[in-house]
């Protein structure tokens, strides 16, 4: 028969395994939406195209995928050019992202991206065509807290002549939150271990007791 110290032990160790589950359950990452906020400003070759960034964007990642559109748009192109006129040139595109916070290369406060864009004349409609590269631009952050990464994908604009067009992105991404026991959870567990030591010194006084 095993001794009452080794019974005590092996409760101990049960209740010291259930509180490190507890915590491993507790301390798994959260997926979650990512919030993308910012402004942006812009400049291009073609003197006939004008850009006038947006002052404050925001869009959020809902199951993963989002979009930078309507009154969250990237800015708005306008394009003044006589009919007939060839316009061509480069367009520059500055993102600076205000949130997350911790974007890899960035202060912690705040991070630019640079996004390059060529401008083609449309002579069939008559505009300009501003066309980017499509791949995804993969963004990192860690705040200490939160961490994960978002993708931001440019589409392309048609602007016609004396018309103005909108410049939209796509976004994709999630993030971890580590979370944290409670102290309430942690008390419940600290009292049931403590129960159990109690109870099991209580057991083994009643056998003294009855073999004396």
């Amino acid at each position: 028969m095993k001794s009452q110290p080794m019974n005590l032990l092996k409760s101990l160790s049960i209740g010291i395994a259930l509180i490190g589950v507890m915590f491993v359950a507790q301390g798994q990452a959260r997926a979650d939406e990512v919030t993308i906020s910012g402004f942006t400003t812009g400049a291009t070759s073609a003197p006939q195209l004008t850009f006038v960034g947006n002052s404050s964007f925001t869009g959020t990642t809902f199951f993963n995928v989002g979009s930078l559109s309507g009154a969250n748009n990237l800015g708005t192109f306008f394009l003044n050019a006589a009919p007939g006129q060839l316009v061509a040139g480069l367009f520059n595109l500055n993102i600076t992202f205000t949130s997350p916070s911790g974007i890899a290369g960035g202060q912690g406060a705040s991070y630019t991206a640079q996004v390059l864009g060529s401008v083609s004349p449309n002579i069939d409609v008559g505009g300009v065509n501003i066309n980017f590269d499509n791949t995804p631009l993969v963004f990192t952050f860690s705040d200490g807290n939160t961490s994960g990464s978002f993708s931001l994908t440019i589409a392309d604009v048609f602007v016609q002549t004396g018309r103005t067009a909108t410049l939209t992105a796509g976004i994709t991404g999630n993030q971890q939150t580590e979370a944290v026991p409670e102290p309430a959870t942690l008390l419940l567990l600290g009292t049931g271990i403590t129960g159990i030591a109690a109870k099991l010194r209580s057991k083994r006084r009643k056998r003294l007791a009855t073999t004396v």
